[in-house]
């Protein structure tokens, strides 16, 4: 039998796999790299990255990974939500709501979540935003985050 860290390992390439071929099947708008604190229990710290791909003008779907640390122990999740964005003039302030499903692995448990949340792209530039947002989960793992993103 493989232990839960063995198959974790297994999963973590499958998962990558499985974006990278979304992404070979619609070109994605915006990469984004991001970082914040967990502020559920556990608490602590997750990085990660997401694709974000457009479905019509306002709506778009964004498949994530991240991993951090609380305490001793490491975590992952892998999430999928939907973004609305309010309105789509690049140079301003676009705020968004979000939702969607996630999995979360800490110590030896694997947890499935709703996710819901909201956010904000400020711009710094053509085609790049500061990203902060916040997201709760059913799981415990709410998280503030600020990214980078960059659009293509």
């Amino acid at each position: 039998m493989l232990t839960q860290r063995a198959r974790n390992w297994i999963l973590l390439p499958a998962l990558l796999c499985a974006f990278c071929l979304a992404g070979s099947a619609q070109s994605p708008v915006r990469y984004t790299f991001f970082g914040g604190a967990l502020l559920g229990s556990p608490n602590g710290f997750a990085a990660g990255g997401a694709l974000n791909f457009a479905i019509n003008r306002n709506v778009s779907f964004e498949p994530s990974l991240a991993l951090g640390r609380s305490g001793n122990e490491g975590l992952f999740t892998a999430d999928g939500v939907f973004h609305y964005d309010f309105h789509l003039d690049d140079e301003a302030f676009i705020p968004y709501l979000l939702g969607g499903v996630g999995l979360a692995q800490w110590g030896s448990a694997t947890h499935g979540s709703a996710i819901i949340g909201v956010g904000a792209r400020i711009p710094l530039g053509h085609g790049t935003w500061l990203v902060p947002e916040v997201r709760g989960a059913t799981h415990g793992l709410a998280r503030f985050t600020i990214g980078i993103s960059k659009s293509f």
